[in-house]
């Protein structure tokens, strides 16, 4: 259910003294001309903390909440200007603010009346910064009563995972006629914000290819439609109905697919396309069927042309088979949750799920190499020493009871091998699927 902000200001003055116009002027004294600010009793209907959400869902409600040293801006329809009020525990309060002597029509902004989108931080705390907000009041009034103004996300969040340690993540996004969105500005006398453009490339986010995998906060327009692309890929990662994103909706993209394809090089001379799927935030990008047969580990360890498949593919690292938790026997719970496929009383397959954002609809297969004793033991690339190489290694007593733990094994026993991509990194337009 879509949460609303509500934002209670309370306008306290005394009477003013008469004048000629509906507003006092800017020289004279502020509000009732004995230099006392205007407070406003700001009252948020939400009690979440500044920026929450369900870091398990793929899309949800983004909760927000206002703390101290907010600004909100507010003006009116008889003025041309803004006041600036600032939260102070309970309060905002503004020593410029007036009080009309007439009624008028008030809007109130956060976190103010333009805001520059572009090169945000990515942090949950920056996204809050820039969450835009707008609202007015339900009747024309003069302030001194109070104002009450139900204040209304404007836009929508991207929750933007870099899917590895070596890709791009410089994330902008066009509009419908093209234009890159640089940032939002309030619409006058209005409780929204009209989109800004720019005729050159300008990023919401931008974060070097050396930059850690990890996840990442953008605030972009709600409401109009829009393309979101990393870098110069040629293909764009998603595009959004005429509707737009919902505003107070936050979404998941991956900086690039998490899914694809691959040639391997066979044995016999063929080529196969292969896929892939890659489980948790940087981590490998797996072959979804193992190398036909099995083979000791000096052939398994083996790279570029050499190897089995050809040099698109490797056999993983003993690190890079991160599905082994620290007590070494059961899976790494951040990285996968794990299912048996169990026929005729016998394991045929351990079935790996995805379980971060942007993953939680991935899965793998790993066949049990050992039904009769239901297990599997796959080659890991990683050199034990003394003759004996690291191997993936399961067990399973029991539909639940499962253990997963890495062991040693003499180099010339052969194994099971389940292939990697040998790159570092995939565009959206390497994929070689469709979205």
């Amino acid at each position: 259910m879509k949460k609303t902000l509500l934002l209670a200001l309370a306008a306290v003055a005394t009477v003013f003294a008469s004048c000629s116009s509906d507003i006092l002027n800017d020289n004279d004294k502020p509000n009732n001309g004995d230099g006392k600010p205007m407070t406003l009793v700001a009252n948020v209907e939400q009690t979440d903390t500044r920026a929450t959400f369900d870091a398990s869902a793929t899309f949800g409600t983004w909760s927000f909440a206002f703390t101290d040293n907010d600004q909100v801006s507010v003006g009116n329809n008889t003025i041309d200007n803004y006041y600036t009020f600032t939260k102070s525990g309970e309060n905002f309060s503004s020593a410029d603010a007036k009080v009309t002597v007439s009624n008028a029509n008030w809007y109130a902004y956060y976190p103010g009346t333009e805001i520059n989108l572009t090169n945000q931080e990515g942090t949950e705390a920056s996204a809050a910064k820039f969450y835009a907000l707008a609202g007015a009041t339900t009747t024309a009034t003069t302030g001194a009563e109070g104002l009450t103004i139900n204040m209304k996300a404007q836009a929508a969040v991207l929750r933007i995972v870099k899917v590895d340690n070596f890709g791009p993540c410089d994330i902008y996004l066009k509009t419908a006629d093209g234009k890159y969105v640089s940032g939002l500005k309030a619409k006058k006398n209005e409780a929204g914000y009209d989109v800004v453009k720019s005729d050159i490339k300008v990023s919401v986010l931008s974060k070097e290819n050396t930059d850690k995998a990890g996840i990442y906060y953008a605030i972009v327009p709600a409401g109009v439609k829009v393309s979101i692309y990393n870098k110069d890929d040629a293909d764009c990662i998603n595009t959004t109905k005429n509707a737009g994103l919902t505003a107070g909706k936050y979404y998941t993209v991956t900086s690039g697919p998490t899914t694809g394809t691959e040639t391997a090089k066979l044995a016999n001379g063929t080529t196969e396309k292969v896929s892939w799927v890659q489980l948790w935030i940087g981590g490998p990008r797996f072959a979804t069927k193992n190398v036909a047969g099995q083979m000791n580990w000096t052939e398994a360890a083996k790279t570029g042309r050499d190897y089995v498949w050809g040099s698109n593919w490797r056999t993983p690292t003993k690190d890079e088979m991160d599905f082994v938790d620290k007590d070494g026997y059961t899976t790494k719970a951040a990285n996968v949750e794990v299912d048996n496929v169990i026929e005729n009383n016998e394991v045929t397959d351990f079935k790996y799920i995805g379980v971060q954002p942007g993953y939680n609809k991935n899965t793998m297969f790993l066949p049990s190499t050992e039904p009769k004793t239901q297990g599997g033991v796959y080659w890991s690339s990683t050199d034990a020493g003394n003759g004996k190489g690291y191997t993936l290694s399961m067990i399973v007593h029991n539909e639940t009871n499962h253990w997963h733990y890495f062991n040693e094994f003499s180099k010339d026993n052969k194994h099971a091998v389940r292939p990697i991509l040998a790159k570092n990194t995939v565009l959206w337009s390497e994929r070689n699927v469709s979205k």
